[in-house]
């Protein structure tokens, strides 16, 4: 907004100057200031600004239209020349130059200078009474908003200035009467919490206190709410407190001042207390070079679940917390030590948590905002990189914004992948926790051993004379309740199991489909290829070619491989597989992606006869390609080089399979939850990753390799690396038979 002068007219017939309509001020008011909360919160942090130590708001005879709006603080106030050029000048540049109070050297709210329209958004009349230590009257000023009316010039409109004796030694004191709008408790409530949360909670970092930032335990700023009734005075309080303390898990991260960012997660109850996570802006680009000086806290809860919580929680309190999120949960944002909405607002999604994983299935995890009380701040005092739109109703989405975005998505996968494996293992401790058993060292039971013993222990109640049914009978009681405990925990895991498989079988699917399809383009494309070498081109266009070339090569090569696995594992049937000719051709298919990334693949052979018990061709597709894209991801991390090496032989009765890789390597106190379901060190995928993208680097890749080598009696371990390599895995899968071999002698791999 232009910022507008008194003009005066001049007897130049070659000039002509501004004038301003004051119907203005009515547009203004009603399009700067939207909703009513937000004007109480402008003239609060007028007050904050003011060095205030206390401010007091009465709403009085406010259940219908008509009452008074009181605000009076106890700041320095303001002397004549500060009234005249500070709130009746229009877009006062005041707080440009002076961005810090005088008093506190408080960092100063904004820089909008739409205080006085929040008073014509929320009534018709303002009376303001002012006094500064060394004035010896206060000055009253009226304003009557309904005086500023279209057809009128601005300047024509008179406000009346008085001098009255004053009634303290300094502060100021706002009285808005003929409010438009009236306001119920539960809109006096509603907009306490809004000012409660003004600023920013002092438990995100220390670097509000040490930039003087505000912080809402400040015991240098208080807010008092009353509801004044037929001259009954009502304090207005919060009565719902939340449980921080409570929550099961706290992720909190933030960008240095070197633009790296980080996470990490913590919970006594999922036993978490985990290094520290590095957050990529992207692979090209790691930094966050638009951020500066962020940090975030977000207390997690999972609701009807009390048995988590370590730290004790009961029910009834756990249902409160769900009450209150449920209209307050979110995540909201701080700038300078003051909130910006409607980030956090109810319904209000910014980071689309909501949207992206609160239905999702195949995990007891949820992760919504109602899961959610969460805190961010960004400090950016001269308002270089982020600022608030006029109506301060969110920010300007530029660079920085999309940046923070950015950041905060990432960290909270990060944070919630963490959760997700934490509860995941939590959740078979609950259910498979035996505490009556005799013997601590009896290998658990599988679920068809179970069942048999819960149909014997049926049986025995069913057939036990009258006689029996005593000690007897109620030991079998517990016997059957407890298999059935554990029953109910193993069918539990089996049904969240299953729903991961539903979507790992739908991208099986699509990629089949996907395939098919392409490689009937393959001839068609080869062809115009062709055509385009025979024409005359410059050495660019040579160039060109052959990039293009290498890429299709490439593109076609995972295509083709891809669709011959899968079309070969329609028929389910199982056939010894040729480890030695698996890596191979394996090799074949990323050799142009190894070119590609400047990585090197050594293989070694011992032995002969490398086959491995029947298994389908596409689990061997799985294994290695999940092995070789952490392997990439590691070494891409390490910013090196990239060396693999992949060694096969034969011990024993079994043929083993080495995959080593020159990248980051893996911390010690993760190699124990490598194989885990949901655990990952891979970096989150982008804030507008499509959902195939978002499957990668989820904490399934390893599970699921697992899962296909044990099922065929195999194992994989992380063994130590040969010099010069940071990480090993060993498959170990059982030797194909004499009989076996015999039955398949054309067998292909």
């Amino acid at each position: 907004m232009c910022k507008l002068f008194y003009l005066k007219y001049m007897n130049k017939e070659d000039s002509i100057y501004f004038n301003v309509d004051a119907g203005l001020i009515d547009r203004l008011g009603r399009e700067l200031v939207g909703r009513a909360e937000t004007a109480v919160s402008e003239l609060i942090k007028n007050a904050y600004d003011a060095d205030a130590k206390m401010v007091e708001v009465d709403f009085i005879d406010t259940q219908e239209k008509g009452g008074t709006l009181v605000i009076r603080d106890d700041g320095v106030g303001m002397t004549l020349d500060q009234l005249r050029n500070g709130f009746m000048t229009i877009s006062s540049t005041d707080k440009i130059h002076n961005p810090k109070s005088l008093r506190y050297n408080r960092s100063k709210a904004g820089k909008k200078g739409i205080g006085r329209f929040a008073t014509q958004r929320l009534g018709e009349k303002l009376i303001i009474i002012t006094q500064t230590l060394e004035s010896d009257d206060a000055i009253k000023l009226t304003v009557n908003w309904d005086d500023y009316k279209i057809d009128t010039a601005l300047t024509s409109v008179e406000n009346k200035i008085e001098f009255i004796p004053k009634a303290r030694k300094e502060g100021t004191t706002l009285i808005i009467e003929n409010l438009r709008e009236s306001w119920s408790e539960a809109d006096l409530r509603r907009v306490y919490r809004y000012v409660s949360d003004l600023l920013q909670p002092d438990y995100i970092s220390d670097r509000s206190k040490e930039l003087g930032l505000a912080i809402n335990s400040d015991e240098f700023f208080k807010v008092v709410f009353r509801q004044i009734s037929d001259n009954q005075p009502k304090i207005i309080a919060d009565t719902n407190k939340m449980l921080l303390s409570k929550a099961l898990a706290v992720i909190e991260g933030y960008v240095d001042s070197s633009q790296d960012g980080y996470c990490m997660v913590t919970s006594n109850s999922l036993d978490l207390s985990d290094d520290i996570i590095a957050i990529y802006n992207s692979e090209k680009t790691p930094k966050f070079h638009n951020l500066g000086e962020v940090h975030f806290k977000v207390y997690y809860f999972i609701y009807q679940r009390e048995k988590y919580y370590a730290d004790g929680i009961s029910k009834t309190e756990l249902s409160n917390i769900q009450k209150i999120a449920n209209e307050q949960g979110g995540i909201r944002l701080y700038r300078n030590g003051f909130r910006v909405v409607p980030y956090g607002e109810s319904n209000n999604d910014w980071l689309h948590i909501d949207k992206r994983y609160y239905n999702e299935s195949g995990t007891n995890a949820p992760f919504g905002n109602r899961n959610v009380f969460g805190f961010v701040e960004i400090i950016d005092s001269n308002g270089n990189l982020f600022e608030e739109t006029a109506s301060r109703e969110g920010l300007i989405e530029n660079y920085a914004f999309r940046e923070l975005t950015t950041f905060l998505h990432k960290a909270l996968m990060a944070g919630r992948d963490r959760i997700r494996y934490a509860v995941e293992k939590l959740k078979k401790e609950v259910y498979q926790n035996n505490p009556s058993s005799t013997n601590q060292n009896e290998p658990p039971k599988t679920t068809f051993e179970k069942l048999e013993d819960l149909f014997k222990n049926v049986d025995d109640l069913v057939n036990n004379s009258s006689s029996d049914k005593s000690v007897a009978t109620q030991n079998l009681k517990q016997s059957t309740q407890k298999i059935v405990k554990e029953l109910k925990g193993d069918f539990q895991s089996i049904i969240d199991e299953l729903g991961m498989l539903r979507v790992l079988a739908g991208l099986g699917l699509t990629i089949g489909e996907f395939t098919h399809e392409v490689v009937q383009f393959t001839p068609s494309i080869m062809g115009d290829l062709s055509v385009l070498g025979n024409q005359n081109l410059n050495d660019n266009g040579i160039q060109s070619l052959e990039n293009l070339k290498r890429t299709i090569h490439l593109f076609t090569s995972y295509t083709s491989y891809f669709n011959a696995t899968v079309s070969a594992n329609v028929s389910r049937e199982l056939k010894p597989q040729d480890v030695e000719k698996v890596v191979s051709q394996f090799r074949k298919v990323i050799q142009a992606d190894l070119e590609k990334l400047n990585i090197e693949l050594e293989i070694e052979t011992y032995g002969y006869d490398l086959v491995s018990l029947p298994m389908h061709s596409s689990e061997w597709t799985s294994i290695l390609f999940n092995l070789y894209t952490n392997a990439k991801k590691a070494i891409r991390r390490k910013s090196t080089d990239g060396k693999l090496k992949i060694v096969v032989g034969k011990e024993g009765k079994y043929v083993y399979l080495e995959f080593a890789d020159n990248g980051d390597g893996i911390p010690v106190n993760n190699k124990a939850r490598i194989f885990d379901a949901f655990f990952t060190t891979s970096s989150p995928v982008g804030f507008d990753a499509s959902d195939d993208e978002k499957l990668t680097g989820t904490g399934l890749g390893l599970k699921i390799v697992k899962d296909i080598i044990q099922t065929y009696g195999g194992s994989i371990d992380i063994i130590d690396p040969e010099t010069g390599y940071a990480t090993c895995f060993k498959i170990e899968l059982p030797l194909a038979t004499n009989k076996q071999r015999e039955e398949y002698e054309q067998y292909d791999v």
